[in-house]
């Protein structure tokens, strides 16, 4: 079974972002899935590096342990949220190997308007190939997310069965990433 670290792009408990997320992790019994929360971590800089803090040496081995990545987040001014752009910072820092090269990633994004976060998902997408992620060639937008809940339970069934489908395309897109 394959571990799949999943990272939420909002830091609140009741966002439409960690909705799916959730409903994802719940779903899906043919993969391990681990919420990996970064909001204490400090903020990235290079000086730190000869002594990391504890909170980057703690995510760095969680993610270390993940056989892929899955981000699920809402766009914030037109890109990527902040806390989640400097996890990933952390992360990319070859300390002393790659934290994350060449891990599978999968990047879903929502939004309360009709695009659903499409700029950020183009944005992060582009960072994490840069960074030299295996970024699975999928470009997942869920727009007027509010309509699909009913309180915390995803109602929409297209939206279900295309996330659902989306996920097993992502295990085995890792299951063949690991055999390569």
């Amino acid at each position: 079974m394959i571990n799949i670290g999943v990272f939420v792009g909002s830091l609140s408990q009741n966002s439409y972002s960690q909705k799916i997320a959730s409903y994802l992790m719940n779903k899906n019994k043919i993969a391990k899935f681990f919420q990996i929360n970064y909001d204490i971590l400090p903020l990235y800089n290079p000086d730190l590096e000869k002594n990391p803090p504890l909170e980057w040496q703690v995510i760095r081995s969680v993610v270390d342990k993940m056989d892929a990545l899955l981000i699920v987040t809402q766009e914030y001014n037109f890109s990527i949220p902040g806390g989640l752009k400097n996890a990933i910072d952390v992360l990319s820092v070859p300390s002393p190997q790659p934290h994350i090269y060449q891990k599978p990633a999968l990047v879903i994004t929502d939004s309360s308007g009709a695009r659903g976060g499409a700029n950020a998902n183009a944005h992060i997408q582009q960072l994490l190939r840069y960074i030299g992620m295996n970024v699975m060639n999928k470009f997942v937008t869920i727009g007027n997310v509010q309509g699909i809940f009913d309180d915390n339970n995803l109602t929409d069934k297209k939206i279900a069965k295309r996330l659902n489908n989306l996920v097993n395309e992502f295990i085995q897109f890792t299951e063949t990433s690991k055999r390569s």
